[in-house]
């Protein structure tokens, strides 16, 4: 496989080198203005950068639709309507908050803590003498506890200090 790549190569390589002759045909006499014609005739060598400016701008306009089209621009925020329509949950606009959205975002947040605690009550009175029950409401007692502790000798403090 490699040798035959290589002589592929090389064979390309010796007829593109091979070619010596080459004329001036209309293409290049418009856009190169290489004949005597093109150099003397004003009109011609006019006609020459119009075409020239012509050919580079669809060129142009040509390799941006294309990079367009295959989404290369998508980092700068312009995606084709083909690429939108593909997934359109994963190419819609960004969330915009306003009072209406913010409002509707904190009661979604309140109602998933009220279901989150609800849920969390529900487990526990389901398996009141579990292990794992028990071992939690030991361990909510000891921290109330502790917390109480901390209360009443930062009230003793208080008391004495003033």
């Amino acid at each position: 496989m490699v040798n035959g790549m290589r002589f592929f190569v090389f064979l390309l390589i010796f007829l593109f080198l091979s070619h010596k002759s080459v004329q001036a045909n209309a293409f290049t006499e418009i856009f190169g203005s290489e004949g005597a014609a093109g150099i003397n005739n004003p009109k011609i060598r006019s006609l020459s950068y119009a075409f020239q400016y012509l050919t580079l701008s669809g060129s142009i306009g040509y390799v941006g639709k294309q990079l367009f089209d295959s989404g290369f621009l998508s980092p700068l925020s312009l995606n084709p309507d083909s690429i939108n329509s593909l997934s359109p949950l994963g190419y819609k606009d960004f969330f915009k908050i306003n009072n209406h959205n913010a409002n509707n975002l904190a009661v979604k947040a309140s109602v998933d803590e009220i279901n989150l605690a609800n849920n969390l009550k529900n487990q526990l009175t389901k398996n009141k003498f579990s292990f794992k029950s028990i071992e939690f409401r030991n361990n909510t007692n000891f921290s109330k506890s502790i917390y109480n502790f901390e209360e009443r000798d930062q009230l003793i403090e208080r008391y004495i200090n003033d």
